[in-house]
């Protein structure tokens, strides 16, 4: 039986990336899992983990340690703590991509950034395994941190297949109702789902529920809907009604759309939940390889680009015949190449290759 400690020290502990990953771990029968975690919220779930990881070292004698997003300030601790040890960080998205040249935070070129590189590429040189979310990811990380690809393994999100699976029985909107949510990151592209919004004034028939942001997407929207966009609008839905609003729905948003450094190298989230659920998705084209077919799979769409994306909503209104096997496509792509399942199968191999 082989030990595997697997950390979380996050604002949100239960992080849909670590819960996936858990239950990745606990699926091969092989693995004995120990789960570290943080209960406590701001600077003291750092003690609390350091704590509870040195604890967990002493009492059971992990053969493996996974570190889980967002784990990058807690990494020097990670490897200081597990020192001698096989180590896997999740680093899901590169921390100076992220910092210096997504959201800008620290402008490239200048001290800061290359210290914050200096430090970042040295804490990842003590990593034995890497995960990232997608291939293209892998590659832009290996390249920017000029580290060994090898050391990369590229892990899907996946999603919660209990709570985001195929619903029966529930009635569509009367409308075509085209459904978006999430956090409105810039990567996700919500100004040109709106831009869409308003280029459909004109189809009546054509509504749009979103669900998310604060007050400067109640902003946007309210300015679009002066413009004549048909848009109904939730600042925030309980999970477990997200997925009853994407099967009710005629059309569901994955994106990302935003033409963003980082759009261009993820695949979301919602995007794999709205493809287990086996409804119709709409998805921003990347440079990622996904399995996804336009037209087949699922519809997609250039990056930055709301003409494309309302050209598309109306072709999915204008052909509604083709759209359930479009979604059950998806599911059957979900399956084969994101599911939990395969998830477990990577990490699987990821542990027996340590």
């Amino acid at each position: 039986m082989r030990k595997v400690c697997i950390v979380t020290c996050y604002k949100d502990p239960d992080y849909v990336r670590a819960r996936t990953l858990r239950a990745a771990l606990r699926a091969n029968p092989e693995n004995s899992v120990i789960i570290v975690k943080n209960s406590q919220r701001g600077v003291l779930r750092y003690l609390e983990v350091i704590f509870k990881l040195l604890a967990a070292r002493l009492r059971h004698h992990p053969d493996v340690y996974v570190l889980t997003f967002r784990g990058y300030e807690f990494l020097p601790f990670f490897n200081l703590l597990t020192i001698g040890k096989k180590r896997i960080f999740d680093e899901f998205i590169n921390l100076v991509e992220w910092a210096v040249y997504e959201h800008r935070k620290i402008r490239a070129g200048t001290l800061p950034a290359q210290i914050l590189y200096s430090l970042y590429r040295s804490w990842l040189k003590r990593s034995t395994i890497i995960l990232t979310d997608t291939q293209a990811h892998a590659d832009y990380s290996a390249k920017l941190m000029k580290l060994p690809l090898e050391k990369f393994v590229a892990v899907p999100v996946s999603t919660d297949e209990e709570v985001f699976k195929p619903r029966e029985n529930v009635a569509k909107h009367k409308s075509f109702q085209v459904f978006y949510y999430g956090n409105m990151l810039p990567l996700h592209g919500l100004k040109y789902v709106i831009e869409a919004a308003i280029l459909l004034r004109d189809h009546e028939e054509v509504n749009f529920l979103l669900v998310g942001g604060g007050d400067k997407v109640v902003t946007e929207i309210e300015q679009a809907k002066k413009q004549g966009a048909h848009i109904a609008h939730m600042k925030w839905l309980p999970f477990e009604q997200l997925p009853i609003k994407a099967a009710e729905s005629s059309l569901s948003l994955g994106g990302p759309f935003g033409g963003t450094l980082q759009s261009g190298m993820v695949t979301t989230g919602k995007t794999y939940q709205f493809l287990s659920m086996g409804v119709p998705t709409l998805v921003g084209q990347t440079d990622e390889k996904v399995a996804l077919k336009d037209g087949k799979s699922c519809l997609s769409v250039p990056q930055a680009n709301a003409q494309a994306i309302a050209d598309k909503i109306l072709w999915a209104k204008s052909h509604i015949g083709q759209l359930e096997q479009i979604g059950l496509e998806g599911r059957k792509t979900y399956k084969k190449h994101y599911s939990n399942k395969v998830v477990a199968d990577i990490l699987k191999g990821v542990i027996q290759s340590l």
